[in-house]
C-alpha cells in the first residue's frame, strides 16, 4: 500500500558532506566531532544535487557536521545547486569567521557562488568550542551583504550565554531597518539523545494535554531528505535520526537497476511508509500522547519540549512500540481523516475564520 503522495507538497535535500565537526558538543543531534571521518566525495554531492533536480525538488540545505570544513566542495555544490536554479542554505557554526574580514570574504565567496541564506547556531555547547565573537562577525558580514541569515539559540532555562545580552549584541551590528529585513532569531530547546532524560526549560516549552492538541505534523520527516555523511539517506534531518534504523530508507552509493536515480528510490521507499506519513502529518507529540490514553503508564506531559526527543521515544520506547502495534488500524484511520478529509476542512475553516485560529485537529479528542 502506497502512501499518497500527492500529500507531501514540500521536498528538500539535505546534504551533509561530512559528519566532522570541530566542535564536540553533548548530546550533539547528528553525532558528529572531530573525530568522526565519515563523509561523502565531491562526486556524490553534485550527484544527489543532480537526482534532487532531476525530481523536482527545489532546495538543497547543506549541513554536517561542520559544512565549512569541506570549504571548497561546499562553495562547488552550492554553484552546482543554484547553477540548476535551485535555493541553496547552509547551516554553520562559523568557526571560518574568526575576523570581520575572514567572515566578509567567506560570505563574498559564498554569495557569488549563488546562496540564498545561512544560518548559524551557537549557545553554552557550542561557546566551548566556536567564540561567540566569530559568530557576530559571520552575522554582520550576512547582513552586509544584505543575505538573509538566521541564529539557532540553544534554548534552556538556565543558560551560561545570557539570551539578552547575545540580543543586543547583535542588534549593535547594524542599523535596526537592515537586521529586520535580514536577520531572524530562532530560540530552539537543546535535546538530550535518550528520551527518558529530560531537559530543563523555560515554563510553557513543554508538551502536555494543555497545548498538545495545538501541535503540527512533522515539517522533517518526508519534507527533508537527507544524504548523511556516511551516504545513507535518511526520510528525515531530524536530531537523533542516525540511530533510527526505520528512517534510514537508502544509499547514494547504491546503484539501482530500474532506471531510478538513488535518492528518487530512496523518497518512493520513505513515502510507503504510513507510519512516517503519520509523523509527518499528526506529529510526534500527538502520537505518545495518544499511545498513552491506551497505556496510561506511559508519562510523557511535561517531558518534551524538543519534538525530535519524542518521536525518537516512538521509536525507542518499547511500550509506546507496542501501543502502536496493538491499535496501528486506529492510528491509521485518525492519519487519512487527518490527510485527505481534514486538510480541505482546515482551508475551508482558515478562510472563514480569516485564519484568525485554528480548528480542532483530529487528535484533539485524545487529550482531553
Amino acid at each position: 500500500m502506497s502512501a499518497p503522495h500527492q500529500l507531501i507538497t514540500h521536498r528538500n535535500l539535505t546534504l551533509m558532506l561530512t559528519y566532522r565537526c570541530n566542535a564536540q558538543c553533548a548530546e550533539c543531534g547528528t553525532f558528529s566531532s572531530p573525530h568522526d571521518k565519515n563523509e561523502i566525495t565531491l562526486e556524490t554531492g553534485l550527484n544527489s544535487i543532480n537526482w534532487a533536480h532531476e525530481i523536482g525538488l527545489k532546495q538543497v540545505i547543506f549541513t554536517g557536521g561542520e559544512p565549512s570544513l569541506r570549504w571548497a566542495d561546499l562553495v562547488t555544490c552550492v554553484k552546482h545547486a543554484t547553477g540548476l536554479g535551485m535555493a541553496t542554505r547552509i547551516v554553520s557554526n562559523a568557526q571560518w569567521a574568526k575576523t570581520p574580514e575572514l567572515a566578509d570574504a567567506g560570505i563574498r565567496e559564498l554569495q557569488e557562488a549563488g546562496l540564498n541564506e545561512i544560518n548559524y547556531s551557537t549557545g553554552d555547547e557550542h561557546v566551548r568550542f566556536i567564540p561567540l565573537e566569530h559568530v557576530l562577525n559571520a552575522i554582520q558580514a550576512a547582513v552586509n551583504a544584505k543575505m538573509p541569515v538566521a541564529l539557532m539559540f540553544e534554548l534552556r532555562a538556565k543558560s551560561v550565554v545570557n539570551e539578552q545580552e547575545l540580543l543586543d549584541k547583535i542588534a549593535a551590528l547594524a542599523p535596526k531597518s537592515e537586521m529586520d529585513t535580514y536577520f531572524t532569531f530562532i530560540r530552539s530547546p537543546w535535546m538530550p539523545l535518550k528520551p527518558d532524560n529530560i531537559e530543563d526549560y523555560p515554563e510553557g516549552m513543554y508538551a502536555n494535554k494543555s497545548n498538545v492538541a495545538h501541535r503540527t505534523g512533522c515539517e522533517s520527516v518526508l519534507s527533508n531528505y537527507v544524504v548523511q555523511g556516511n551516504a545513507k539517506i535518511a526520510a528525515c534531518c531530524g536530531l537523533g535520526m542516525r540511530t533510527v534504523a526505520e528512517l534510514q530508507i537508502g544509499n547514494a552509493l547504491e546503484k539501482t537497476d530500474d532506471g531510478k536515480n538513488p535518492l528518487q528510490k530512496a523518497i518512493e521507499e520513505g513515502e510507503s511508509d504510513l507510519f512516517l506519513y503519520a509523523i509527518h502529518k499528526i506529529g510526534p507529540e500527538k502520537i505518545v500522547a495518544w499511545a498513552a490514553q491506551k497505556d496510561p503508564s506511559i508519562q510523557w506531559e511535561n517531558m518534551y519540549a524538543h519534538r525530535c526527543q519524542a518521536c525518537m521515544r516512538i521509536y525507542r520506547d518499547p511500550k509506546v512500540k507496542q501501543v502502536i502495534i496493538d491499535h496501528i488500524h486506529e492510528l491509521m484511520a485518525e492519519m487519512v481523516y487527518g490527510g485527505l478529509v481534514l486538510r480541505r476542512f482546515e482551508q475551508l475553516a482558515a478562510e472563514a475564520l480569516g485564519a484568525a485560529e485554528a480548528p480542532e485537529t483530529a487528535f484533539s479528542h485524545y487529550v482531553t
